[in-house]
């Protein structure tokens, strides 16, 4: 890689790691604000969050996934033929997108009342206008993907910093301003989502408009989609599935909070991996088409491996910083160290789980996917441990000064929570071990067959 093409690297990454951030600052704030009663009361906030991890559903995995191969196919597009394929591609793609969309839409309009009781949302209104906003949140990701691959990253930065600064200005417009509640808060992410939608429409207008006659196979799409959104998948679901459990572990709102925080301030150091590698990824991808060498892999491992560990140092000597920056509780304090640093190898996994599904290595995804399943199975497992770790009842045998009571609350709370961050810490470290071996691996076969093509 040329001295040109490093800088390039480093200022496009550069500006994808402000436009995340600054677009990541106005989500937290969203979710902040929807946690004060001031703005937002109880009852609403918890209809609003779990609106919004419905929302992640549809936007969480499989968007993801679609993301990363329109990237990928966008970034390999190097000849008329192949982008002409990739052209055919995204219509049919946002065609089914818009159909799947309007089933969902009209199941939820129709069925509103069981599915809100189900979910525990207390007003199907704000079921309804969620199910509003599938269309864009499941779309977004496909015209993401285009401007990654097509290194197109002003756009694409702009679109992180809008997508986040909508949806804060018009909730607080709806929700502080006008009293919206919990609909007002949906109707703000609604709003915000389709506007950045249509952004994204007029920056990728040349390949919508592009006459094609391009091939589209609904299999050979598959067969690509498959490892990707698994490999994918096995990521998302390692930041994920601690959330869902630590809701099953406390019934009291107040150690959950706490986790949560602690969690945010964890999972920051993935905010500043994950924009550097939205650069590497479709980089690695054109110049296999093109048959060069890359050092995007190299240069990605090192600028984040450094980011990460003196992060993880960082939030280690002071992990009151952070909690204080983002107006969370201080009293999860305790809790951010040990996320820190169960998080480092996720976030270097992630790297090389691009790295691997850009050079098309596929055979690792099935492997991938095993560490969250076996994750999610051990967590069960160990919960009657925890249950009892945060049992004070147990403990307390005697105790009767309310002062002391609550003291042995929040350590047993601490220890369980505890537990749990060690427990995600190991299966980040197994999964960042299984993706190790594959790249390792892969190296020695791609090393193996220069020397051989070099001995002919």
């Amino acid at each position: 890689m040329s001295s040109n093409s490093k800088a390039s690297f480093f200022r496009q990454g550069g500006w994808m790691v402000v436009s995340t951030a600054l677009g990541g600052i106005f989500m937290v704030a969203v979710q902040s604000a929807a946690q004060d009663t001031r703005v937002m009361e109880s009852s609403d906030s918890l209809t609003f969050f779990a609106l919004l991890g419905l929302l992640m559903v549809f936007g969480g995995v499989p968007s993801a996934a679609l993301a990363t191969i329109f990237a990928q196919q966008a970034a390999a597009a190097v000849t008329e033929e192949k982008a002409a394929d990739m052209t055919a591609t995204t219509r049919a793609i946002l065609k089914a997108t818009l159909y799947f969309s309007l089933v969902v839409a009209g199941v939820a309009m129709v069925f509103a009342q069981p599915i809100s009781a189900a979910l525990g949302v207390h007003d199907p209104n704000a079921l309804r206008v969620t199910m509003l906003a599938v269309l864009p949140v499941i779309s977004l990701p496909t015209f993401k993907g285009l401007l990654q691959g097509l290194h197109r990253f002003a756009p694409l930065g702009w679109l992180q910093i809008m997508e986040g600064f909508l949806r804060l200005s018009v909730f607080l417009l709806l929700v502080m301003v006008l009293k919206g509640r919990a609909v007002g808060g949906v109707w703000a992410i609604c709003a915000g989502q389709f506007v950045t939608t249509a952004a994204a429409v007029w920056w990728t207008r040349d390949v919508l408009r592009a006459k094609s006659s391009g091939y589209f196979s609904w299999k050979t799409w598959l067969i690509r989609g498959a490892p990707l959104t698994m490999a994918l998948g096995a990521y998302t679901l390692m930041t994920c599935l601690d959330r869902v459990f630590i809701k099953s572990l406390f019934f009291d709102t107040i150690p959950v909070k706490l986790y949560n925080n602690a969690m945010l301030v964890g999972f920051a150091i993935g905010q500043f991996i994950s924009p550097v590698t939205t650069v590497m990824f479709p980089t690695i991808v054109r110049n296999l088409a093109l048959s060069k060498k890359s050092d995007a892999l190299t240069l990605t491992v090192l600028t984040t491996g450094i980011f990460a560990a003196l992060s993880a140092v960082g939030f280690t000597l002071f992990p009151r910083l952070p909690l204080l920056v983002l107006h969370l509780k201080m009293e999860a304090a305790p809790l951010v160290p040990w996320f820190a640093w169960a998080i480092l190898p996720l976030a270097m996994a992630y790297v090389l789980i691009q790295n691997l599904m850009a050079r098309e290595r596929y055979a690792a995804a099935l492997w991938l996917i095993f560490v969250p399943v076996v994750y999610g199975l051990t967590l069960m497992a160990i919960s009657p441990l925890l249950v009892s770790l945060a049992d004070v009842n147990t403990q307390a045998h005697g105790v009767t000064n309310p002062e002391t009571l609550r003291e042995l609350m929040r350590v047993a709370d601490f220890k369980a929570m505890t537990r749990v961050i060690q427990t995600l810490g190991f299966f980040c470290m197994a999964l960042f071990g299984v993706v190790a071996l594959f790249s390792w691996r892969a190296t020695v076969t791609s090393t193996s067959g220069q020397g051989l093509a070099a001995g002919r």
